[in-house]
């Protein structure tokens, strides 16, 4: 059996063992899933993916049949444009101080050709009369039911997690995005109004450094024995 895993930076997972301490392994969320249901882990997330991203990637890659998914939902003000150049998800990122961090990502493994680039729905685009906050609730309550409806034709067990903040807390004052909200399926979205940043976020030795709040090994391997042990064994599944 195979567990695959699609989301952003938090799903992907780092080589940061502890605070501040870089190993030569890559563990992430779905990696520690896998080892305690005996599955392959099949890791199609990337650092700064998007919502639309991760839909796109239900349409456009190839699964396994009896694939089981763990999808971690990015944030809501990412979008993605085609770009001019490939995506380099193993980067070494020269903008952090600390040698943790700036290699966190490096040994991660590699996804097929992607052509897309990640934006983000919070910088000014010059549109008249655009509404950001309504927007961006819009772009991200669709997108879920867009998700769940890929993997529902899938014909696939899947369970869905917020990878840094909660999509489920946010509100609305437009009665047509509000149906759009009540319309996602809760059955098997994991801690909606929560993300695994707001755990992360409680204390500094769940973070990769001083400089990077990302979630490191410790912080894993707590939030994935919560996942487990109050959401994932309790589960029957439904697919609706």
């Amino acid at each position: 059996m195979k567990l695959v895993n699609l989301g952003c930076s938090f799903s992907y997972g780092n080589c940061v063992s502890d605070y501040e301490t870089l190993s030569e392994e890559h563990v992430g969320p779905g990696t520690l899933i896998a080892k305690h249901l005996d599955y392959e882990e099949v890791n199609l997330a990337s650092p700064g993916l998007s919502l639309d991203g991760v839909l796109r990637r239900l349409y456009t890659f190839d699964f396994d049949r009896n694939s089981t998914f763990l999808v971690g939902l990015p944030p809501e003000s990412r979008f993605q444009v085609v770009s001019t150049k490939l995506r380099d998800q193993r980067k070494i990122r020269g903008s952090f101080s600390t040698d943790a961090s700036a290699n966190a990502f490096s040994k991660g493994p590699t996804i097929p050709t992607d052509w897309f680039l990640t934006q983000s729905w919070l910088n000014s685009f010059g549109f008249k009369n655009y509404n950001v906050s309504e927007h961006v609730q819009y772009h991200t309550w669709f997108n879920i039911l867009l998700i769940q409806k890929r993997l529902q034709e899938l014909n696939c067990k899947y369970w869905l997690y917020n990878s840094v903040y909660g999509h489920m807390q946010n509100t609305t004052k437009i009665p047509e995005l509000q149906k759009l909200k009540d319309s996602i399926s809760l059955d098997n979205y994991y801690q909606p109004n929560l993300g695994i940043r707001d755990f992360s976020d409680t204390d500094m030795k769940y973070q990769i450094t001083r400089d990077d709040s990302h979630p490191n090994r410790v912080c894993y391997k707590e939030w994935v024995k919560e996942f487990v042990d109050t959401f994932l064994s309790k589960r029957i599944w439904v697919n609706k």
